[in-house]
């Protein structure tokens, strides 16, 4: 996708038919950077959508030196790291992936070093990285920055580490760094996302001894070798809540295929609060909806298993359609409200406390066509949705955002009957 090219989007149709999800980016990011971690052979990871996440990902994979094929017809990568070559991270990949800081520990591991510059991604506001830095630092790292930070040492040891916040990232990265540390590590307050116990699993599978899958206190035994392995990611949750939520407020009946209703029975829950009907058969969910006189419902977000942060705007979309006032609490990102003013370019009524992380919805809404600029892949979801129940044209500039998340919108959307169209000029 080129930044000339924008989305355009026919709505006030209901939706009728069937998608599949593709494979998640939050598991297949942390898997491509342990890739690098074994010393010789090919790893291949399977279920590999085109992101744009994804493809700068591998660039910066063939800028350290491995050897990296991706077939995006069979969505598989093979990745041989066993020539790695630079461990200085180039700013322009970095700065459009946050997932960068990802590389440190395979590099630091093979290398000794790694010289990482800014990093990007959505603008979501504070997202310290210290505490990656602390954790690096307690396992026996070096760590100045000048110019850029840089991270290096050898002969790491298991220690005790402690997140201030459970970061995804963060344990991710220090789950990595741990499995190359003599000894045990323990991490408490770490992430228990599903993405983060398919990336233990992987790299469970490539060697590794990890405990406490599931909980907010890992245990590593580190020091062993790591072998190449051939994998299957998970399928992604958030893909999975964007077709629900465009069901939900376009209105029909979506089958959605590959889904782990467990992994999303917040956003269930809540979506059958407001008056959508979802039946869960097996790896399917079958999701109906009226698309209006839905019921208004309140929302907190929290670190999982609460309602995940990235659902916040897309669901605030579908408050808009319901009937009444609906209280839309954000408690991770201080700056996840970027997709409020683009909703009320089309004609949504939203009360922003951004300070307190409160935004009230009065609902319902009428939408009307505009053009709308979302800064981030979340907020870019916000108002493709928005625009499904919109009978006027949606402009949604700075296509490359939804193309970080969310692969071949164009025809998955066709699939089920919207009118979904990338347009050039």
């Amino acid at each position: 996708m080129t930044g000339q090219e924008y989305i355009e989007i026919n709505g006030g149709k209901p939706l009728s038919g069937s998608v599949c999800v593709q494979g998640s980016k939050n598991a297949i990011l942390p898997m491509l950077a342990a890739s690098l971690l074994p010393e010789t052979g090919c790893s291949v990871i399977r279920n590999v959508p085109p992101l744009n996440d994804i493809l700068v990902a591998f660039d910066i994979m063939r800028h350290v030196g491995a050897k990296v094929e991706y077939f995006p017809n069979e969505k598989v990568v093979c990745v041989d790291a066993t020539h790695l070559s630079r461990s200085d991270l180039p700013e322009h990949l970095t700065c459009r992936l946050r997932a960068s800081v990802l590389f440190i520990p395979p590099l630091l591991n093979r290398l000794g070093e790694i010289r990482l510059p800014s990093v990007g991604g959505c603008p979501l506001g504070a997202r310290n990285l210290n505490y990656h830095y602390r954790g690096f630092a307690r396992l026996g790292a070096s760590i100045t920055n000048e110019d850029c930070f840089v991270i290096s040492g050898e002969n790491f040891q298991g220690a005790g580490m402690y997140l201030d916040y459970p970061s995804h990232t963060g344990t991710e990265n220090l789950m990595m760094a741990s499995c190359f540390s003599k000894g045990e590590s323990v991490i408490e307050n770490a992430a228990s996302d599903p993405e983060i116990f398919d990336f233990a699993q992987f790299l469970i599978k490539m060697g590794a001894k990890i405990h406490g899958l599931g909980t907010r206190t890992l245990t590593i035994e580190g020091g062993g070798v790591l072998y190449p392995i051939d994998y299957y990611a998970m399928n992604d949750r958030l893909d999975a809540g964007l077709f629900m939520m465009a069901a939900g407020i376009a209105g029909g009946k979506v089958s959605i295929i590959g889904v782990a209703p467990g992994d999303l029975r917040i956003l269930i829950e809540k979506m059958q609060q407001m008056g959508v009907e979802i039946g869960i058969n097996g790896h399917v969910l079958d999701v109906s909806s009226p698309g209006k006189h839905l019921r208004p419902v309140n929302v907190l977000t929290c670190p999982y298993p609460g309602f995940a942060t990235d659902f916040q705007p897309a669901i605030m979309a579908l408050t808009c359609v319901a009937d009444g006032q609906s209280y839309i609490r954000e408690r991770i990102f201080d700056k996840r409200f970027s997709h409020v003013e683009e909703l009320r370019k089309l004609g949504a009524s939203i009360d922003l406390d951004a300070e307190d992380g409160l935004a009230i919805v009065n609902g319902p809404t009428l939408f009307t066509g505009a053009e709308t600029h979302p800064d981030n892949i979340r907020a870019a979801s916000c108002i493709l949705l928005a625009g499904l129940a919109c009978p006027e044209p949606t402009i949604i500039r700075n296509v490359y955002q939804l193309g970080r998340g969310h692969f071949d919108i164009q025809s998955r959307f066709e699939q089920i009957g919207a009118h979904v169209e990338i347009c050039n000029g």
